[in-house]
């Protein structure tokens, strides 16, 4: 047998990633040989390795060459692993790909990756180890050789004014600059040009500001302006330019009379022109003999007129009148305009800033305002990026390495055009949109590449955290991440078929922290009835296919159900929480949860919990793990300590063991058994209604909180465990491994010096 395997060279460097040397270890255990480490390139390693397949009594399905030991290349990512699941390959060169279906293309002259999770790879495997992985691979394996691979199951396919006929947008001190400072070159006593922009030659007619004519860039725009007239009309990149026209009047004319004649035709503008002591004739040679400058004929025309006082509302005394002008070869003989052509009136618009956006909004914050860094800009993510950015918060670094498609466009705030773009990309150039004459401070990307993610220095610019990934996998990196602990930290996603939106926002020194929130609100459905239920509909519709719609051919080719104002409802409240957490940020943990209720009636309820900060501990006998008590129960432990005197006594513990994070979240304690024997040197757990008080609390979590570990009192000592302490570790580690899923042994001792927790 041929393998693919042995064309590759053996992984010299150091493996840093301690996640991998886990995997590995496991590896090794499973193979019970050590396995090879071999250069992949690109910054991964591959290890070959041999799996057993349930192979079919009767013969393979259509005499398909799938063996009993087939030979697989697992490849980990050095830097992002376990964030980035394993890729799994043949190692076969010789292996049926021609005859099966969920096999990537092969590229770059390697075999052919195993498709083998509908979805997302990276999310099933947030919660899997890589014993699961190795059993999936063999799953497949056999779903070939018995021809259901293809089989089309759950697990696996795929502003308008009276009178105005048409809007200007400038900012009103800009062009102020033109008659104070002389910021513009002036091709006449008291006359400038300025250049527009028509976004669009079709509806009303609207002029954008673009720059001002000066000494340093009059040449390079002209031909700037000649080079987009020079494509063709119906070039949809071509931008219609239009030199737009300033005049004004002297210093020494102010005019406290209200004229409200606005002119309509040539002879009318002339006469306004005299009333305000505005010389319209050097305006009216320019534009006769230089005709050719506005090819599109129409064009604007901004008058400045000198008021006694400040105008409200603006930064000087000088008024504008907007006009558009209609000027044809026909109506030109030599440096006069003969005809009384007629003159149209714009009204002004202000280009939006990010201080007026702020102000329209309520939200006073400062231009200068911290940054944040946003992760996740789907449908969620988008909608309270532009909550924000509208406020005038566009000091962002959005990261999504994901593009957008045309089924997004149902929820997400982009539109057709963006199709293909990467939605950060596209999110940070709407925003700039926005703000077309300011500098708006937003970045993007598709990731912190080349491990920055871990790195301090990444987030030492940045003052909140956002989750919006709704990815497990990103949740538990974000939940251990040490270059956050100087963050403000949130996390919001959607549960409950679109109709529960959950945001944790972290307490004070990230405690308590997201993952701790979670455990928290799972922890509730012992008591809360809503809370019960709603994990209780999670259990039952996790590989539901109803809420799956197949938009493209391929595995990863589907999406949910669910509709564009649940998620605009979500985001909305979860903007709203943030704006206020910016402005001012609360030091208690906090689980703010919107709840949709579509029944006979719609209606939306929200709630609030505050969460205390965890205990936490590090096992004494393995640091690498962590424990993290649900405020409350190291009292309640105490208490039960102190009145059992010299007598030792004991109990269950019941939470969350996450081994991708290593952490065990202690939720509650039962107390012990009736059937418990206790005495001064001994405590014997006994089992008396323990299973079905364990089985009612995961049943209405939803199997979310369970049976944890063990806790027992040594009343005089010691502060470790004792020898019958380890003879019950040994026992119970095998009773563990075999739990679905298996768990660590945890088992913790209390003495007068407090806790003492370990892990096996």
């Amino acid at each position: 047998m041929e393998k693919f395997s042995d064309s590759l060279p053996v992984f010299i460097n150091n493996i840093e990633n301690p996640e991998i040397q886990d995997s590995l270890k496991l590896l090794c255990q499973i193979q019970g040989i050590q396995v090879k480490v071999l250069d992949w390139g690109n910054g991964r390693i591959a290890i070959p390795i041999e799996i057993n397949i349930d192979l079919p009594s009767l013969g393979n399905f259509e005499d398909l060459d799938i063996r009993g030991k087939e030979p697989i290349i697992l490849v980990f990512d050095l830097v992002n692993y376990p964030v980035s699941a394993p890729r799994v390959y043949t190692d076969r060169l010789d292996f049926p790909k021609n005859n099966l279906a969920h096999l990537y293309v092969a590229v770059n002259n390697r075999p052919p990756a195993f498709c083998y999770v509908r979805g997302n790879a990276d999310e099933w495997y947030a919660n899997k180890r890589i014993e699961d992985l190795v059993i999936r691979i063999s799953n497949w394996l056999r779903d070939a050789a018995t021809g259901e691979l293809t089989e089309n199951g759950e697990q696996y396919e795929p502003l308008r004014l009276e009178g105005y006929t048409g809007s200007i947008i400038y900012d009103y001190d800009t062009i102020l600059t033109v008659i104070t400072n002389k910021t513009a070159v002036e091709f006449g006593d008291k006359f400038s040009i300025v250049l527009f922009e028509r976004p669009s030659s079709k509806g009303r007619y609207t002029y954008k500001f673009v720059k001002l004519i000066t000494n340093k860039n009059a040449l390079t725009t002209i031909k700037e302006v000649d080079e987009e007239r020079k494509k063709d009309k119906e070039d949809i990149t071509r931008k219609r330019y239009y030199f737009g026209y300033v005049l004004w009047s002297g210093e020494d004319v102010v005019k406290r009379e209200y004229e409200i004649n606005i002119p309509r035709s040539w002879e009318e503008f002339k006469l306004f022109c005299e009333y305000y002591n505005i010389k319209h004739q050097e305006f009216e040679k320019f534009i006769t003999t230089c005709n050719k400058i506005n090819e599109y004929i129409y064009f604007p025309v901004i008058i400045g007129i000198r008021r006694p006082s400040q105008l409200i509302g603006y930064s000087s005394n000088i008024e504008f009148i907007n006009l558009r002008f209609n000027v044809t070869s026909a109506d030109i003989e030599g440096e006069k305009i003969v005809n009384n052509i007629s003159i149209d009136m714009l009204s002004h618009n202000q280009p939006l800033t990010q201080k007026l956006a702020s102000h329209i909004s309520g939200w006073d914050i400062a231009l200068d305002s911290e940054r944040h860094v946003v992760f996740g800009c789907g449908a969620i993510g988008s909608k309270i990026i532009m909550h924000l950015a509208r406020s005038g918060q566009t000091n962002l670094t959005l990261i999504d390495p994901d593009y957008i498609s045309p089924h997004n466009l149902v929820r997400h705030t982009l539109f057709g055009e963006d199709e293909g773009h990467r939605k950060a990309e596209a999110l940070a150039e709407k925003i700039k949109k926005i703000y077309p004459y300011e500098q708006t401070n937003v970045t993007h990307g598709p990731s912190f590449k080349d491990g920055l993610i871990d790195q301090k220095s990444t987030f030492e610019k940045h003052n909140w955290v956002l989750d919006f990934t709704a990815s497990e996998a990103f949740f538990n990196k974000l939940a251990t991440l040490k270059s956050l602990d100087e963050n403000k930290i949130a996390s919001a996603s959607i549960s409950d078929f679109g109709n529960l939106g959950i945001m944790y926002k972290e307490g004070e020194s990230r405690n308590p922290r997201v993952d701790d929130l979670q455990a928290y609100l799972y922890s509730l459905a012992e008591s809360n009835k809503n809370i019960q239920d709603w994990l209780q509909r999670e259990q039952k519709t996790a590989q539901s296919s109803s809420l799956i719609v197949q938009v493209g051919v391929g595995c990863n080719s589907e999406t949910t159900v669910l509709s564009d104002d649940k998620i605009s409802s979500h985001a909305s409240y979860f903007s709203g929480i943030l704006k206020r957490e910016m402005t001012k940020s609360t030091k208690d943990g906090k689980i703010y949860l919107n709840n949709i209720i579509d029944t006979e009636d719609y209606m939306i309820e929200t709630h609030v919990l505050n969460v205390k900060p965890f205990d936490i501990f590090q096992a004494v006998n393995d640091s690498s793990w962590t424990i993290r008590f649900k405020s409350g129960i190291l009292e309640q432990l105490t208490k039960e300590f102190l009145l059992a005197g010299q007598t030792e006594t004991g109990g269950v513990f019941v939470g969350v063991c996450n081994y991708k994070t290593k952490t065990i979240h202690i939720t509650d304690s039962i107390k012990a058994p009736i059937d418990s024997k206790r005495s001064s040197t001994q405590f014997v757990r006994g089992y008396h209604g323990l299973a079905k008080e364990i089985s009612e609390i995961e049943n209405s979590s939803g199997r979310q909180i369970g049976y944890i570990g063990e806790w027992h009192t040594h009343p005089e000592g010691p502060n470790f465990l004792s020898k019958q302490d380890l003879v019950s570790v040994q026992q119970h580690k095998k009773e563990c491994s075999q739990l679905q899923p298996p768990l660590p042994v945890f088992l913790s001792i209390i003495t007068p010096d407090g806790i003492f927790p370990y892990v096996f």
